[in-house]
């Protein structure tokens, strides 16, 4: 067992992960990989890109060994070079749109299954007491189709739940499917369907905060230009990359082009058209000693700036790395959900089975009621408000 004082210092290796959205998958691999590589501190993570680094070496632990063992946790991995900064986006339809399909799916087949219930329900008395009774309230159309929301509106967390219950480390994903199974076995077929579907919405609105942001990112990367006209000591233009460009040298800014860089205004007289950085709606005047920032619009002048910031210390850049920064840090509400559900998961689960065993041996209540009582328990405080929330 090794710690990072211990280990040799080498280039981090990245990884792309699919399905890294948020501080809990954090989390899981932190808790899977920690133990392999020694520490939890040689893992970095960066949610908005699903990147995840790792500064061992290939001898600690391989690729292959990474990948193995992430693909246990229910994502998936694969080695993205460490030049990959930018945001990638998805490349197949499934990876865009799945959530979304599970979701619109989960919440199609359970209004459908509600609406069959609900025609056929006129007919049907409502018994109280065995298990079979209720359940033949529910018609088998109806039946198939709430099946068909638990499904897809559980497909998502299943390989996570499994892997809660093989290594016994209950989590909020393991008390759905609890839940979602309990619902069945008390014939509550509509109920067991809006679990599914509320905690795929929640899982939805959480995949849709992170791509929004991931957009975000990508928009304020498209503002820098690609490319800096430098001007040389010898009076010679040259076009390079803005990360090429030291503090002290000259660039210069034609007409409509966009700034690459922070800098002060060495010659020159143009309008700049701030808004990506500053939010102004009209075109500010630049002249000698004005400063300019990065990604704005230069406008009918030609402008000579003396760059005063490398490229990773815009303001652009430093705008794209408090928006990272941002979405990567939980919000104390979010924080205090994650810290609740690991003593609520354990402890509801600990009442059903306390419910549905001290009943029948305390109360002399048949058993047959007391793991119905214990799944009734299970159903009702499945949290999907909280988890939304």
């Amino acid at each position: 067992m090794m710690n990072s004082s211990s280990q040799p210092k080498t280039a981090t290796r990245f990884f792309r992960v699919q399905g890294l959205d948020c501080a809990e998958e954090v989390a899981i691999l932190k808790r899977e990989l920690g133990p392999l590589i020694g520490s939890e501190d040689l893992l970095t993570f960066d949610v908005l890109n699903a990147k995840m680094g790792l500064r061992v070496s290939a001898d600690v632990i391989s690729d292959e060994r990474v990948v193995s063992t992430i693909a246990a946790t229910g994502m998936k991995a694969q080695s993205w070079g460490d030049d990959a900064a930018a945001t990638e986006t998805p490349s197949s339809f499934w990876e865009l749109q799945g959530n979304l399909i599970l979701t619109s799916v989960s919440g199609i087949t359970t209004a459908l299954g509600w609406l069959i219930q609900w025609l056929t329900s006129e007919n049907s008395a409502s018994p109280e007491g065995a298990v079979a009774e209720l359940a033949e309230l529910t018609p088998l159309a109806a039946k198939i189709l709430f099946c068909i929301a638990m499904l897809a509106g559980s497909w998502r967390i299943l390989p996570k739940a499994w892997l809660a219950l093989i290594r016994m480390r209950p989590d909020m994903n393991l008390l759905m499917v609890v839940a979602i199974a309990g619902a069945i076995g008390i014939g509550e077929w509509l109920e067991g369907a809006t679990v599914a579907f509320l905690f795929a919405f929640s899982l939805l609105l959480e995949s849709w905060s992170v791509n929004r942001a991931r957009r975000a990112i990508a928009a304020l990367l498209e503002l820098t230009p690609p490319t800096a006209r430098v001007r040389r000591a010898n009076g010679a233009e040259e076009i390079v990359s803005p990360k090429e460009v030291s503090k002290g040298e000259v660039f210069i800014v034609r007409p409509g082009e966009k700034i690459p860089l922070d800098g002060i205004v060495l010659s020159g007289t143009s309008d700049v058209n701030q808004a990506p950085i500053t939010g102004e709606s009209v075109p500010v005047s630049k002249t000698t000693k004005d400063e300019v920032y990065a990604g704005t619009i230069n406008g009918d002048g030609v402008l000579e700036v003396t760059c005063t910031k490398a490229a990773a210390d815009t303001t652009l850049a430093q705008i794209i790395r408090m928006v990272g920064d941002a979405q990567s840090q939980r919000a104390p509400s979010e924080q205090w959900v994650d810290r609740f559900s690991r003593i609520y998961t354990p402890t509801v689960m600990v009442l059903a089975v306390i419910v549905g065993v001290l009943g029948p041996l305390l109360f002399q209540i048949p058993w047959e009621r007391g793991f119905y009582q214990a799944l009734v328990f299970l159903v009702i405080a499945c949290p999907c408000a909280l988890v939304i929330s």
